[in-house]
C-alpha cells in the first residue's frame, strides 16, 4: 500500500504513514469490496483544505484500487473539476458539511462500506456531520477512519469516542503528524 500511494502522489504515506494503519486494519485485503473516501485532495487554491497546486487528485482512491482488487472504489469532493471516473473508481458531488449531499452519495451507492475516509474538511463541524451521515452505511465491522486530525483538537474526540462506545469501538491513534480517529461498527 505504501508503494501504491508513492507511486500516485498521495501523502498518505510518505507524509502520515497511514499504509500502516489501513494495512493493519486490512489483513484480509481480498474480503474488502467497497470503498469511499469523502475528500480527494483538490489542487484548487482556491477551495478551502486544498493540496495546494502541487496536490494530486484522486491519488489515494488509485492507490486503494489497485490494493483492494475486489473492490468497487468512491470518492467524493466539493470540487467538481477534480471528478473522474476510472475502473472500479466513481467519484461525485459532495459538500461534506451537508447531510443531504452525503445522504445521497449513499443512496446511489447503497451503502454497506467496508471502509469509509474523512479526509476532506479537517475541521470538527464537518468531520461530525460524515459521522453522522455515514455510520448507518458501514458493513457490520466496516471502518469509518477521520484523518489529519490536529494534535490540539485532542479532547474534542476524546469526548466523540466516549458518545460513540456504546455502539461502536473507537479509537484515537497518534500518527506522524497529527491523529487519526478509527470507527469500528459491531
Amino acid at each position: 500500500l505504501k508503494y501504491l500511494f508513492n507511486k500516485y502522489g498521495s501523502d498518505k504515506s510518505n507524509i502520515h504513514n497511514y499504509h500502516l494503519i489501513y494495512g493493519s486494519l486490512f489483513k484480509k485485503k481480498k474480503n474488502v469490496r467497497k470503498i469511499l473516501e469523502i475528500g480527494l485532495g483538490t489542487n484548487n487554491d482556491n477551495i478551502i483544505s486544498n493540496m495546494s497546486t502541487k496536490g494530486n487528485p484522486g491519488a489515494s482512491i488509485r492507490a486503494f484500487r489497485d490494493f483492494f482488487d475486489k473492490a468497487i472504489i468512491y470518492g467524493a469532493d466539493i470540487d467538481k473539476n477534480i471528478l473522474f471516473s476510472e475502473n472500479r473508481i466513481k467519484t461525485f458531488f459532495a459538500d461534506q458539511t451537508n447531510l443531504t449531499h452525503l445522504k445521497n452519495i449513499f443512496k446511489k451507492t447503497k451503502g454497506n462500506f467496508d471502509l469509509i475516509i474523512d479526509d476532506g474538511l479537517h475541521a470538527p463541524y464537518a468531520n461530525v456531520s460524515v459521522i453522522i451521515a455515514s455510520l448507518n452505511y458501514l458493513k457490520k465491522s466496516g471502518y469509518l477512519v477521520i484523518e489529519d486530525i490536529p494534535f490540539k483538537a485532542k479532547p474534542i474526540w476524546e469526548v466523540m469516542s466516549y458518545i460513540l462506545n456504546k455502539k461502536y469501538n473507537s479509537y484515537l491513534v497518534k500518527t506522524k503528524k497529527s491523529y487519526v480517529f478509527i470507527v469500528k461498527k459491531n
